[in-house]
């Protein structure tokens, strides 16, 4: 083959249509070589660092030595032929031709090889422009870290390997950063992310993988034997964020999902869903800073994934009934209201509410039964006041995760309408929160009912870290003592005095106070000398199916002598 063809016969090799990449280049490089004499070729590049990153004009020039073809027999290496081809003013490269030693190569073999070396950066180009595309596809563009699809890439690698079972598989969520982006505002948020994600990279190993998925959500695999020095790692890790002219110090910690890969692998994509359902549990239901897979974290799983698929079925075919568990004044016994409760009735099985509504919460899924069951208990009172009843005020719980539904409060507004019903029947019922966001939706969601002429309740009050600021702020008609408050074998003179006072700064402001959960006449007696007489608890009545209440309502009252 002459030296003419053989380059001709390189053109063709690097523009025949098969997916190229840097192998063939050198293969065909070599053949090249060959016909020449030439003893090595080898490209410098001078680029920056990464130039998939938004920052690339701030990252480093990095110079990298590629070698396309080398004789290894060649002892020493004559003077080689240089050109350099500008990519702009910073960025260049520059291939070099090198003949063994005493070797020159004639007037036609340089203009040739000035050819062949043209033709090899614009290939050369093509291939780092086709690297940066597939760079680009599996690499999250904010951090520079993996994405998910460079994160199974890799860790498909590792289980080719066989040394998958080295590994714990991590999925963790940065805690409460949406409030730290909102406080600092979001470019500082992404800043910190961009600081997060080094300083927890910087921790693995080159074997090892620390992906980011978006947001401040994040996956790694760890060698089972860093698994304490990483865990502790992501429980403190320190950024910092400027605002205006200063630099405040901020500390991130991580909800963490861990699975130790074992014996029970099936697939690779458990590497994520596993260890992502693991943190869920920690951050949803454990309330917990790291949760394991284990088979019992699996079975729960799988019975909350049950409950989802069975619900729309189930509330189509109308298996949740509302129960009415009674409010008692219990300074005559007389019945002074109910809240409305709801028991899934499946076959002969009755599902507490605790089994099916957390998961429906989470999910997003509660606020068709919430509605639900103020449908139906709108419809028992219709159906009472039919009957010649005197229909007493029914509460229902509206859970707090629907509240940022702006329309809600008209959804809850028009159903009580639908069935003709007074406003004065129904009150809405909803937990106290001490989450900032919540709080300012929660002030809204209840001026609007009120505007309708709706009551509100706060429910659960000192089930967790109470605030006054809850009488001061919320427009509320009436609130609820947690049971935790009563649930005491002795009652001590600080239980008296914090609810003496509780109950008279309400009674001041026009709020009704009710203790739920009393089961005995101590309790009874207890809140009774502290001054709340609006009672709800088994000490009267348990929940009781609509039949039931209906009985109850006829009757009125409560015989406390039997």
């Amino acid at each position: 083959m002459s030296v003419i063809d053989s380059l001709l016969n390189f053109c063709h090799t690097l523009t025949d249509g098969k997916q190229q990449d840097m192998e063939s280049f050198k293969q065909a490089a070599a053949v090249y070589a060959g016909e020449y004499g030439i003893a090595k070729l080898m490209i410098e590049t001078h680029f920056r660092q990464d130039a998939a990153s938004p920052n690339r004009n701030d990252a480093p020039i990095v110079s990298r030595n590629i070698v396309i073809y080398e004789d290894t027999d060649v002892a020493a290496l004559g003077e080689p032929v240089m050109q350099k081809y500008m990519n702009n003013s910073d960025e260049y490269v520059i291939s070099y031709t090198y003949p063994a030693a005493g070797v020159e190569f004639d007037p036609q073999a340089l203009r040739e090889i000035e050819l062949f070396s043209t033709i090899s950066y614009f290939f050369f180009g093509r291939l780092r422009f086709g690297e940066m595309i597939k760079k680009g596809t599996l690499t999250q563009y904010m951090t520079g870290l993996p994405n998910s699809g460079g994160y199974m890439a890799r860790a498909a690698q590792i289980l080719q390997s066989g040394r998958l079972f080295e590994y714990d598989s991590y999925y963790f969520n940065i805690k409460g950063f949406g409030l730290v982006s909102k406080k600092f505002g979001f470019k500082q948020g992404d800043e910190m992310i961009r600081q997060y994600a080094h300083s927890v990279a910087g921790f693995a190993d080159p074997e090892e993988i620390v992906a980011h998925l978006g947001g401040d959500n994040f996956v790694a695999l760890i060698k089972k034997a860093h698994y304490a020095t990483f865990v502790s790692l992501l429980q403190d890790v320190n950024v910092t964020a400027e605002k205006g002219d200063k630099e405040i110090p901020v500390k991130l910690n991580s909800t963490i999902g861990i699975w130790h890969i074992d014996g029970a692998f099936k697939e690779l994509s458990e590497i994520i869903s596993l260890p992502a359902m693991a943190m869920n549990a920690a951050k949803n239901v454990l309330h917990q800073q790291i949760c394991h897979v284990s088979d019992e974290l699996l079975f729960h799983i799988s019975e909350q994934k049950k409950v989802l698929e069975s619900f729309p079925t189930a509330i189509r075919a109308k298996e949740f009934t509302v129960f009415y568990q009674p409010k008692v004044d219990s300074r005559d016994n007389s019945l002074a209201g109910a809240e409305a409760l709801v028991r899934w009735i499946h076959g002969e099985e009755i599902i507490s509410p605790c089994a099916f509504v957390p998961i429906l919460e989470r999910e997003g899924a509660i606020k068709a039964l919430d509605l639900y069951v103020l449908e139906n208990t709108c419809l028992d009172i219709r159906r009472w006041i039919k009957a010649g009843l005197s229909p007493v005020t029914v509460s229902v719980n509206i859970s707090r995760k629907d509240l940022d539904d702006h329309t809600l409060p008209y959804q809850i507004c028009d159903i009580i309408d639908k069935y003709e019903i007074d406003h004065k029947y129904i009150q809405i019922e909803i937990t106290e929160t001490t989450d900032e966001a919540e709080h300012d939706i929660m002030i809204e969601f209840l001026e609007r009912l009120s505007e309708m002429g709706i009551s509100t309740a706060i429910d659960d009050f000192g089930s967790g870290y109470s605030s006054l600021s809850t009488l001061r702020n919320f427009k509320i008609n009436t609130l609820k003592i947690d049971r935790s408050f009563i649930d005491n074998d002795v009652f001590s003179r600080n239980d008296e005095i914090i609810l003496s006072d509780i109950i008279h700064m309400a009674t001041m402001l026009g709020v009704e106070v009710i203790t739920e959960g009393v089961e005995r006449k101590e309790q009874l007696d207890f809140m009774n000398k502290v001054g709340c007489y609006l009672i709800q608890g088994f000490y009267y009545d348990k929940p009781l199916a609509p039949d039931a209440f209906t009985e109850r309502l006829k009757i009125g009252k409560y015989d406390m002598s039997i």
